[in-house]
């Protein structure tokens, strides 16, 4: 077996190290990493803060919504007049075939004979998701959506765009 002479070696180790240094040097600017923007307001959501698990939660649930949906003091005033009469509220768990689950709260003063106030206040129902969204039910003829449309009517329309 033949070995090189010592000579070689040398510049073999340059001629190496420079062409390393010289691919190197070119590699890294085309690599370059593009810096991560931050998310824009718009799509950043913010976390649930609650989770609706028990029946008083479900219920405050539709307390903050229809006080969401009273603006002006004359809603606010239909909401207190409202929530005093029917004081009668409900809430229960109702499982889906999938494994879901979602609150059904209702308000029910149907035991009252001498009922004085507006019809549909006598019964009404929500649906709570467990992350606190609240829609009106189609159950006891739709009430909820008529209740919450007399705090949309009574709140001040929001300024045109």
């Amino acid at each position: 077996m033949r070995r090189w002479p010592g000579r070689y070696y040398k510049p073999l180790i340059l001629i190496t190290a420079l062409i390393a240094m010289a691919v190197g040097s070119a590699g890294c600017q085309d690599y370059t990493f593009p810096t991560p923007e931050p998310p824009s307001p718009e799509t950043q959501k913010p976390a649930p803060t609650t989770f609706i698990n028990s029946e008083d939660r479900a219920t405050l649930a539709v307390y903050e919504h229809l006080l969401s949906l009273a603006q002006s003091h004359e809603a606010k005033a239909y909401l207190a007049e409202f929530t005093t009469t029917s004081d009668n509220w409900s809430a229960k768990a109702e499982l889906f075939k999938d494994g879901t689950s979602i609150w059904y709260v209702k308000v029910d003063m149907s035991n009252v004979k001498d009922w004085k106030a507006k019809p549909y206040w006598q019964q009404a129902s929500w649906f709570v998701y467990q992350d606190g969204r609240v829609i009106p039910s189609s159950r006891l003829q739709a009430n909820a959506l008529r209740i919450e449309a007399d705090l949309q009517e009574l709140s001040p329309a929001p300024p045109a765009q």
